[in-house]
């Protein structure tokens, strides 16, 4: 499974917006939003005008639907710290300060100590699919459900699941964002993991808080 700590660092990142811009997601945009994390609505004008695109690449009566967006350094040490305790547990046996165990929590949540996340730049986004009435559909696992099923390429999961993940890949491919593997929900643009995955020397979004 693909592990943000595999990424070196440095990174040169020319930040391309100055000041930020961020906006709220409304659902009279066609975008719903998920409140099961957090209750902040905010992102990158930039990122939000690039799912408004994407939306016109899906089927009729399919819709987005945001989980989160910008996270804030606060939040991420919580998400961290939440993942530590959770993999701590699991592997009694592995020093939760080694290589080995960082790199295993590092998975599922960027350390926000080192690299920290795309989210933190308002740049990455939780997103899953819905029909127009708001009924998510089914995409072989939770998001955030850490687990084999996180992977997008988890061999374990439906036909019909299988398609969707690939559906909401497609659409959000279209206008450049690019998905983390190890989580099926994770996308972003401009900033640092995409700057990896796409080979990119250059980020284009830094952190807001740091």
């Amino acid at each position: 499974m693909f592990s943000d700590a595999e990424l070196p660092e440095p990174l040169i990142i020319q930040e391309i917006e100055n000041p930020v811009r961020l906006v709220e997601i409304k659902e009279e945009d066609g975008i719903f939003f998920n409140p099961r994390y957090t209750e902040i609505r905010l992102i990158r004008a930039y990122i939000y005008e690039l799912l408004r695109q994407a939306q016109k690449h899906l089927p009729e009566n399919c819709r987005f639907v945001v989980y989160e967006a910008y996270r804030p350094m606060s939040a991420q040490i919580k998400l961290w710290d939440g993942v530590v305790a959770k993999l701590s547990k699991q592997h009694p046996g592995l020093d939760v300060s080694s290589k080995e165990f960082i790199a295993m929590c590092d998975v599922f949540a960027a350390n926000p100590y080192r690299q920290g996340s795309g989210h933190q730049s308002g740049a990455a986004v939780d997103i899953s699919l819905a029909d127009a009435s708001g009924r998510e559909y089914d995409m072989g696992g939770e998001v955030r459900g850490f687990d084999d099923t996180a992977d997008f390429d988890c061999p374990s999961i439906s036909v019909r699941a299988r398609q969707n993940r690939e559906l909401l890949r497609a659409a959000l491919g279209k206008v450049g964002l690019v998905n983390y593997p190890a989580e099926w929900w994770h996308y972003s643009f401009g900033d640092r993991l995409w700057a990896r995955l796409t080979g990119s020397k250059l980020a284009v979004f830094e952190k807001l808080d740091k």
